[in-house]
C-alpha cells in the first residue's frame, strides 16, 4: 500500500540507491541505513516502520542480531533478509526469529522484490486486522457474557422478587418495573381482568417526551386485546402508533381465570433476544399470578362457609379482635348483630335438609346486598349469623336491624312446590369499655335470646 514506511540496511551503498529508487518509484516511504547502529537509531526515531529489508551480513552488530532487536522493539514490522548462496542456514535461524522471507542477492530481480514486498506488508495488514477482529470478538463475546449475566441476574430478581406473597398491585407493579430496568422503552402497559378483588387492574410506564396522544392510542391497544382475549390488538388501531413507534410486543398473560395483556412499544424492532427476555419475564409474572388465584382459593377455602359463601366461625373471630383493637385505639363505637332463623328446625324437618340449605342461601345472598362493604357477616354456625359493625353506634345498629328483620320477613324462598317465607330474631350489641370479644358475643347473643322468649321475630338490644 503506498505510503507504507520501508527501512534499508545494507553496507553497500550501490544496492541502497538502486533499491530506494525502485521502492519509492512504487509509492513508499524509504528510510536507508549502512549498518546496525545507523537502523537502531531510525527504528528509535521513526514512529512507525512497516517493513526492512536487512543484509545478513553487517558490520559491527549482525543481522540476526539486528532482527532480534527490530522484533524486540515492534513485533509487527515485518522483516526480509537479505543474503548469499553460502547463507543459507543463518537464513533458516533467521526465519526461526521472525523473519518473513528472504531473497539471494545474486539472484535479486526487480519483481521478484517487488512481490514479496507486497507479499509481506499484506501479511502485515491481514494479521493486524486478524489481531482486531479477535479483539473485538473477545469484546463483543464479554459484552455477550456480560448481558447474559445481566439477564440472568434479572430472572433471578424477579423469580425472589415475585416468590414471595404479593397481592395483585404489588405483582403488576414489581413485573413492570423489572421490565422497565431490563428493556430500553418508549411504553410498556399491564392490563388484568378477571372476577376477583381488585380487578380489572392496570399499569403503565412512559418515557419522558412520549406524546400523550401516544400513550391514550396505546391504552386503547391494550384494552381491545382484552377485550377481545387476543394476543394482538386490532391492527387497523395500532397502525397509527406503529408509524411512530415501530417496536411493538404484545403478550398474553392468563392465570386461571384471570386473564392479562402486556405491551411494550419504542422507536426500534425488538431483538430475539430482548422479545424472549420479555416473554420470560412474563412467564415468571404468570407464575406468580397463579400462585395468587391459588392462594386466593385456598385462603377462601379457609375463611369462607362452602354452602353460604361468607365468612366463617374462624374468620369472626380473627376480624372480631382486630376491630376491638381498632375500636378502642381510635375511640370509634363497634357493633355485633346476632340473628338466627326462627323455627328453622321446622323448615329441616318438614321440607328437607336440601331446601333447609336453599333457606340458607338465599338469606345470606340477601344480606350481602343490604350490608356497606365496611362490615363483615359470617355464618356462625348452623341458622345462625353475625354482623359485625364497625363505626357504628348502638341506635344505628338497631334501625339497620330492624330493617334488616323487616326486609327477611317478606323474602320469598322458590321452592319447587310454591314458595316459603321464614322470619328471624336479632340480638343488638355495642362495643362498652374494658369489653372483649367474648364479652360483646356474649351480650349480643343474650339479646338474641331474650328476643326469642319473648315472641321472635323481633330485634332485642343488650343491657
Amino acid at each position: 500500500m503506498p505510503g507504507e514506511k520501508i527501512l534499508l540496511v545494507d553496507d553497500d551503498p550501490q544496492i541502497l540507491t538502486t533499491l530506494q529508487e525502485f521502492l519509492e518509484g512504487q509509492g513508499y516511504a524509504v528510510a536507508t541505513a549502512a549498518d546496525s547502529r545507523q537502523a537502531l537509531d531510525i527504528l528509535n526515531r521513526e514512529d512507525e516502520l512497516h517493513l526492512a529489508l536487512v543484509d545478513l551480513r553487517l558490520p559491527e552488530i549482525s543481522g540476526l542480531d539486528l532482527l532480534s532487536q527490530i522484533k524486540s522493539k515492534d513485533p509487527d514490522i515485518e522483516v526480509i533478509m537479505f543474503t548469499g548462496y553460502a547463507d543459507i542456514d543463518t537464513v533458516l535461524q533467521a526465519m526461526h526469529q521472525g523473519a518473513y522471507d528472504y531473497l539471494i542477492k545474486q539472484d535479486l530481480r526487480l519483481p521478484d522484490l517487488q512481490a514479496i514486498v507486497a507479499r509481506s506488508l499484506e501479511h502485515r495488514r491481514l494479521a493486524l486486522r486478524n489481531r482486531e477482529l479477535l479483539g473485538e470478538i473477545k469484546e463483543a463475546r464479554d459484552e455477550l457474557a456480560r448481558r447474559r449475566a445481566a439477564e440472568l441476574a434479572q430472572i433471578r430478581r424477579i423469580g425472589v422478587a415475585l416468590a414471595c406473597p404479593l397481592s395483585w398491585e404489588q405483582i403488576v407493579e414489581g413485573l413492570l418495573n423489572l421490565i422497565w430496568e431490563s428493556i430500553p422503552l418508549c411504553l410498556l402497559g399491564l392490563g388484568l381482568h378477571g372476577q376477583r378483588e381488585n380487578l380489572p387492574l392496570e399499569a403503565y410506564r412512559q418515557r419522558p417526551g412520549v406524546s400523550a396522544e401516544n400513550l391514550r392510542t396505546f391504552k386503547s391497544c391494550l384494552h381491545d386485546g382484552l377485550e377481545r382475549g387476543s394476543i394482538f390488538p386490532d391492527p387497523g388501531q395500532t397502525a397509527q402508533l406503529q408509524a411512530l413507534l415501530p417496536g411493538m410486543l404484545w403478550t398474553k398473560v392468563k392465570a386461571g381465570e384471570v386473564l392479562g395483556l402486556l405491551g411494550a412499544a419504542r422507536e426500534t424492532p425488538f431483538s430475539p433476544e430482548e422479545a424472549e427476555l420479555c416473554r420470560i419475564f412474563t412467564l415468571q409474572g404468570e407464575s406468580a399470578l397463579r400462585n395468587l388465584v391459588l392462594y386466593d382459593q385456598l385462603r377462601n377455602q379457609a375463611i369462607r362457609d362452602p354452602l353460604t359463601g361468607l365468612f366463617n366461625y374462624r374468620y369472626f373471630w380473627d376480624v372480631l379482635h382486630h376491630e376491638i383493637r381498632m375500636s378502642q385505639r381510635y375511640d370509634t363505637p363497634l357493633s355485633l348483630l346476632f340473628m338466627d332463623i326462627d323455627d328453622f328446625k321446622i323448615i329441616n324437618d318438614t321440607l328437607g335438609h336440601p331446601l333447609g340449605d336453599l333457606v340458607l342461601k338465599n338469606l345470606a345472598a340477601y344480606l350481602e346486598t343490604v350490608v356497606r362493604q365496611a362490615d363483615v357477616i359470617c355464618r356462625y354456625g348452623g341458622e345462625e349469623f353475625v354482623m359485625l359493625l364497625p363505626q357504628t353506634p348502638t341506635d344505628q345498629a338497631l334501625a339497620l336491624a330492624e330493617r334488616l328483620r323487616h326486609g327477611i320477613s317478606w323474602l320469598a324462598v322458590a321452592l319447587p312446590g310454591g314458595e316459603i317465607r321464614f322470619t328471624v330474631s336479632i340480638g343488638v350489641a355495642g362495643l362498652k369499655p374494658g369489653m372483649n370479644g367474648e364479652g360483646l358475643v356474649k351480650a349480643s347473643d343474650n339479646a338474641l335470646y331474650q328476643a326469642k322468649q319473648t315472641g321472635k321475630n323481633r330485634v332485642c338490644q343488650a343491657d
